[in-house]
């Protein structure tokens, strides 16, 4: 189906779906999961061909693409994403001003490669439009077709001209984004591609919203008191290498405090991640290219293991905290970490340093309270989500999550996690002295 048609019907759809109750948008994105449920099977071996991630991975992906849109169905039925603000008596001549929420309209999604499922054509950005009553038109993510063609074929009964695919190259994302039936944007991706489709929204006639999630380093600082705790090195190996490093969420940046008992906690945690079995394969070619010429070029590499053609070899880069400027800086997709050692004290000017992220990560014991306390202002200026004594890989669907960021972890202030990402699709309208028989 072209761009032009699908996004035609998609305006005359969002026409009866801003009519919907909350529970008929419910009822809808039900169906959506039950029927993503019963095709089950041939999705993910199409996911598994398509991506090598393996079984239990999409398992637990499908269950949870599922559960987001249950969670969201159940949200909207209970009229909690259209709250009703009345002033009464505010209006010239006392009648009363009544603020009320309307679907935006059409909404362009881009699916991410990452989570073919969770963040995929029917993942975490369809779902929040289609329970604002937003039709969705979503682009195939171009290495996985054959996922994102079943996953539409066995919801189409569910959501009927809500929600239709397109597939093809950078031509038919722009084309989509320029569209002028289109009024929002949802993208999970690169930052260059999502400045890429913030630039295009901007330059049409009536510019639009992108919102749009993408990159971070989601920095990790390690004090004192966690330096004993044997857990930590594995449990950060684990959550820089699981799914190859291929996570948005994934730690870039790990920093432990200078002395001999930071760098331990540093060896140790370089030969975890170095120690990390070989990835066979990565999402797309260009992504083990990529993370192979990243170990080429980056100073004090550890871990030389050699990885098949398409494979990736986790490692470990090794820096002073003061060496810490450019590349070291930036995100690298797959299993790969930077670890540096700093002065405690040098910990909040290093956090001023970095870019907006996802994350931000403090392991410390109550020792550390005074530090961590001091640190903190510059993690939250920096991150949406900030973790004490945990990892940042796991992202919960559930009403306080946020998973967005300062650019360029994100485009704006938003989340597109739980069941505050439906917000975004809806605009407020203010009713002043319009008789209420008039908009039931």
């Amino acid at each position: 189906m072209s761009v032009e048609s699908s996004t035609a019907e998609a305006a005359i759809a969002a026409r009866e779906l801003a009519t919907w109750s909350g529970a008929q948008r419910r009822d809808a994105l039900h169906a959506a999961a039950d029927a993503l449920t019963a095709a089950a099977a041939p999705v993910i071996e199409a996911a598994m061909a398509e991506t090598g991630l393996p079984r239990p991975r999409l398992e637990g992906e499908l269950a949870r693409t599922t559960g987001q849109l249950r969670l969201l169905g159940d949200f909207v039925a209970d009229g909690r994403d259209r709250p009703v603000v009345r002033s009464a008596g505010a209006a010239p001549g006392g009648g009363d001003i009544v603020a009320v929420r309307v679907p935006i309209g059409p909404v362009a999604v881009f699916a991410a490669s990452n989570f073919p499922l969770a963040f995929g054509v029917l993942g975490g950005d369809t779902a929040s439009a289609l329970a604002a009553g937003c039709p969705v038109v979503a682009k195939a993510h171009p290495a996985q077709p054959e996922t994102a063609r079943l996953i539409a074929a066995a919801v189409q009964p569910a959501l009927g001209e809500a929600f239709r695919v397109v597939e093809g190259g950078a031509d038919v994302s722009l084309a989509l984004v320029r569209a002028p039936e289109i009024r929002a944007v949802g993208f999970t991706g690169s930052a260059a591609g999502g400045r890429a489709l913030m630039d295009a929204a901007a330059a049409r006639p009536d510019p639009i919203p992108v919102y749009a999630e993408m990159g971070a380093l989601n920095p990790v600082f390690v004090f004192p008191a966690a330096l004993a705790d044997e857990r930590w090195p594995a449990t950060l190996a684990a959550a820089v290498t699981g799914s190859a490093g291929q996570l948005c969420t994934k730690p870039g940046l790990v920093v432990v405090p200078d002395g001999a008992a930071g760098a331990a906690f540093a060896d140790r945690l370089a030969a975890e991640v170095a120690g990390t079995p070989v990835f066979e394969r990565m999402l797309t070619p260009a992504m083990a290219t990529a993370h192979a010429a990243w170990r080429d070029r980056a100073p004090a590499a550890e871990g030389a293991a050699t990885a098949p053609a398409g494979g990736a070899a986790p490692f470990a880069v090794r820096v002073g905290g003061d060496a810490l400027d450019g590349e070291l800086l930036a995100e690298h997709f797959g299993p790969t970490v930077v670890i540096a050692q700093s002065a405690v004290d040098g910990y909040g000017p290093l956090a001023e340093r970095l870019e907006g992220s996802l994350t931000a990560t403090v392991l410390a014991g109550e020792d550390d309270d005074d530090a961590v306390r001091a640190l903190l202002p510059a993690l939250v200026d920096r991150a949406g989500r900030v973790i004490y004594n945990g990892v940042p890989t796991g992202v919960a669907v559930v009403d306080a999550m946020q998973h967005g960021g300062p650019w360029p972890a994100a485009s704006g202030a938003f989340t597109s996690v739980g069941t505050a990402a439906v917000e975004r699709f809806l605009r407020t309208v203010a009713l002043q002295n319009v008789p209420e028989r008039l908009t039931r």
